[in-house]
């Protein structure tokens, strides 16, 4: 296993050598019995279906279809999430969970989430909760190291097999009722541009099996809901703690808003770990690296993905997209969801920490360590803030997005009920 905390090392094996380095370790567990081999992320850059996978989402949310298509959903998407945090602001993180998961099922099956209460986002939280607890370290066997143990009796690993397989019957369940959702109304209604309309529109060798239809839709909406959910509890926690670089955010936002590979040798079949966290906490690129300051990052006034195709590593701002052919193809949209959410939630809120009974400021744990958790991706851990709304004006501002969002909700399939 080779570990990687060099901006240079990212640049010359997992950018310019991908078609080598992007290759996934064996995983049997959760790609043999939950996804049964249709898991894109588990999928390796030589393989077809990977390529044309890929590519499916790349078009759907490439840049210029984001500005067309995508932007009103996420401008009214976050419309709500304002409302919410304003009416409700002590469950923000949930609140924030469904703007998120609601987002990006309108854009996958053309219907939304409109409430924390939408039973169909529970349920699409339960496996994710389930399935991180299968995959979390030390649940499985080492079977891709030690084969022989997949032929000893499942008790001994605590019914490893029986989870797993009742996480993937759970997942086939949900899957399938979404998807026919979609059919049923592509047979009444027609087509009405979402991702899974494009995706069974594919024929004759680029066409999908109904198992790859499910979970090429689930991949998208997994990685849509949790990684932008934990981005967004993330800035909350630093906003939190971080009192100084809050105000200075709200000063320019109320101005302009209110004015309108080296010399190693790398043995054939190694595992490559990049160590994002290392590369992000580099005190040779940021001297005070262990602190939140956005200041790192001035002058960075470009997309994402100007930054992650640069020639030069140094010219690279962050690696929360990944790199190389793994580079997250939903980078146009998650970048415009965040970047909306984050202006609006600046501009509308302040936040500060929580008080205990005595006045004092309730701690919040910050360690990468010990303060966040999850399964292939990191949330911060449950932490108390108060969020407060910075003016009466900006209430009504916020009120009378909303309003115009609903507009653009009515547009949209009401949830499908669970079978």
């Amino acid at each position: 296993m080779i570990v990687i905390s060099s901006r240079r090392l990212v640049k010359e094996i997992m950018d310019k050598k991908n078609s080598i380095s992007g290759f996934r370790p064996p995983a049997y567990a959760v790609n043999n019995l939950i996804y049964k081999g249709d898991f894109l992320l588990l999928m390796n850059p030589d393989d077809a279906k990977f390529r044309r996978e890929r590519k499916l989402i790349h078009q759907f949310y490439m840049d210029s279809v984001c500005e067309k298509r995508h932007l009103p959903y996420i401008i009214a998407e976050s419309a709500q999430l304002m409302v919410d945090i304003l009416n409700d602001s002590d469950r923000w993180s949930d609140h924030s969970t469904r703007y998120t998961n609601s987002l990006i099922m309108s854009t996958i099956y053309g219907f939304r989430t409109p409430s924390t209460d939408t039973v169909h986002l529970h349920r699409v939280l339960d496996i994710a909760h389930d399935l991180s607890r299968v995959i979390m370290p030390g649940k499985l066997p080492p079977v891709d190291i030690f084969p022989f143990l997949n032929y000893l009796p499942e008790r001994l690993f605590d019914n490893w097999r029986s989870k797993c397989r009742n996480v993937a019957k759970k997942s086939d369940k949900l899957y399938a009722e979404f998807l026919d959702h979609v059919i049923e109304r592509r047979e009444k209604l027609g087509s009405k541009d979402t991702f899974a309309d494009k995706v069974l529109e594919q024929k004759g060798d680029d066409a999908f099996t109904r198992h790859e239809v499910m979970y090429l839709l689930s991949t998208v909406l997994d990685a849509g809901t949790d990684t932008t959910s934990g981005a967004f509890n993330t800035l909350v926690q630093m906003l939190t703690q971080n009192q100084h670089i809050l105000k200075d955010a709200q000063e320019e936002m109320d101005q302009v808003v209110e004015l309108v590979v080296d010399n190693y040798a790398l043995p054939k079949g190694s595992s490559i770990i990049v160590n994002i966290s290392g590369l992000h906490h580099d005190e040779k690129k940021f001297p005070n690296a262990l602190e939140f300051d956005p200041k790192n990052y001035e002058g960075k006034d470009g997309l994402a993905t100007a930054y992650s195709n640069a020639a030069n590593y140094e010219d690279r701002d962050h690696y929360g997209y990944g790199f190389g052919r793994r580079l997250c193809p939903g980078i146009h949209f998650a970048e415009r969801s965040l970047f909306i959410t984050f202006s609006k939630l600046i501009w509308g809120f302040d936040i500060a920490p929580a008080k205990d009974d005595q006045g004092r400021p309730v701690p919040i744990n910050t360690d990468w360590a010990t303060g966040y958790s999850g399964g292939a991706i990191l949330h911060p851990d449950h932490f108390q803030t108060c969020i407060k709304v910075r003016s009466e004006k900006k209430r009504e501002i916020l009120l009378r997005d909303f309003e115009e969002a609903k507009k653009l909700f009515s547009t949209l399939d009401a949830p499908p009920r669970e079978n």
